[in-house]
């Protein structure tokens, strides 16, 4: 696991296989003690403007249904990690993930804090397909696809967008969000 920072853009890189213990059982962790602590700390002591938490699986319950292997496999530690955003007031946080062969856009509702927004993408080149979800804000599988992410700190509201394209470069959907969207009021 690791960070880097582009701008006023922190990127947070977890790992989520080698640490993962026991899914579905209360004590079961994806990220074991000592990333968590590193990702806890390092989140409080970022000041970016966005904060991108990047999963190797997806944060949003449904994307896999009845898999143990994204967070819906790790119910207790994932709320955890959106507990312990809202107990710190962390603004500016969005997720990224991989490993559903399509491009999405995920819309995670939460009763404390402000709501998180998931962008997925994982189907470069690979011709075996997942079902798109009505679950999702977007889902794309039609052709191989990727995500581009476009910030502008620079705006009054700083934004980031969120844009599919297929292989061939053309694009399918943008998403946007605007920082006060990811801000306690």
């Amino acid at each position: 696991w690791f960070d880097f920072r582009i701008g006023d853009v922190q990127f947070f890189m977890l790992d989520g296989r080698y640490y993962r213990t026991k899914p579905r059982s209360e004590d079961s962790t994806m990220l074991g003690p000592a990333q968590k602590e590193w990702l806890f700390r390092r989140l409080k002591e970022s000041d970016a403007t966005f904060k991108v938490v990047a999963s190797p699986v997806p944060w949003a319950y449904g994307t896999k249904p009845g898999s143990p292997d994204p967070w819906q496999g790790y119910k207790a530690e994932r709320r955890e990690i959106f507990s312990f955003l809202h107990e710190n007031r962390i603004e500016g946080v969005f997720l990224i993930s991989a490993d559903r062969h399509r491009s999405d856009v995920w819309k995670i509702e939460r009763e404390s804090g402000y709501d998180l927004y998931e962008f997925e993408s994982s189907r470069l080149t690979n011709v075996h397909r997942h079902k798109e979800f009505e679950e999702a804000l977007f889902s794309y599988n039609d052709r191989c696809s990727f995500g581009l992410l476009k910030f502008d700190t620079e705006a009054e509201n700083p934004s980031v967008t969120y844009v599919i394209r297929n292989i061939d470069g053309e694009k399918v959907h943008s998403f946007t969000i605007e920082r006060d969207q990811l801000e306690y009021r």
